[in-house]
């Protein structure tokens, strides 16, 4: 999970991250945190990498958490979750922030075990924290079974690593998302496995031909040049005709 966290105090920010720290468990991977003082600054980030969640503060002394927010919405594809973390807290501030985009609202001072419970939600939502319970999700004639690892297409088994496994659901869970290398990276390898090779470009070839996402079979898996890759569903050639 990579969570941008935007405010211009150090001390805040720094409980902030405290916070989020505690919420992976045992076993699980913990989050990449990355916080910003300056509002353009994050601004420059999101132009060029992507986040998970976003965690703003509304008054800066540059661009404001909400100005932030406005811009996700309305130049990004696919923004991220956002909330806003903010002491102010009358009424029609949050009625502002929720029409602007926001996914949730909480005021300064926070209470750590309620912005923990308020960033579950807001994951659970959108799908980027799931249950416990194992999952078996079908994507066209593609199905996934996270609890063997395997993927099958019209009941026959498709070889792949745990790792080429967890990055096409990765791209599978994202699908319309631009997710950017430096996203992927971190969440599938070491930094040793990334010097050494380029990984990502060797799975992304493999799982275009194992998983056959090509777009007479209803996918498009995008190169985005100088940034990472996407995957689109697509009309395949049978369904433009229709």
């Amino acid at each position: 999970m990579r969570v941008a966290i935007l405010d211009d105090e150090p001390a805040e920010l720094a409980r902030v991250e405290q916070t989020l720290r505690q919420i992976p468990g045992p076993g699980d991977q913990p989050w990449t945190l990355h916080s910003f003082e300056r509002g353009e600054d994050l601004l420059r980030q999101l132009r060029r990498e992507t986040f998970d969640l976003l965690v703003l503060d509304w008054q800066l002394p540059d661009l404001s958490g909400l100005s932030l927010l406005r811009w996700t919405r309305e130049h990004m594809e696919a923004p991220p979750a956002a909330i806003m973390l903010t002491s102010r807290d009358a009424e029609s501030d949050i009625v502002q922030a929720l029409n602007a985009g926001a996914d949730d609202y909480v005021s300064k001072p926070f209470r750590p075990n309620e912005l923990k419970a308020r960033v579950m939600a807001v994951l659970r939502r959108h799908g980027l924290q799931r249950s416990t319970a194992t999952e078996v999700l079908s994507f066209n004639d593609l199905t996934f079974d996270d609890a063997e690892l395997t993927v099958t297409r019209a009941g026959q088994p498709i070889s792949l690593t745990d790792r080429e496994y967890r990055l096409a659901r990765c791209l599978f869970d994202n699908l319309g998302r631009p997710l950017s290398r430096e996203y992927l990276y971190q969440r599938f390898w070491t930094h040793e496995e990334i010097v050494s090779s380029r990984p990502l470009d060797t799975h992304i070839y493999r799982l275009r031909n194992k998983l056959g996402l090509t777009t007479d079979r209803g996918w498009q898996l995008l190169t985005i040049y100088g940034y990472g890759y996407r995957l689109e569903s697509v009309a395949s050639p049978g369904e433009q005709g229709n």
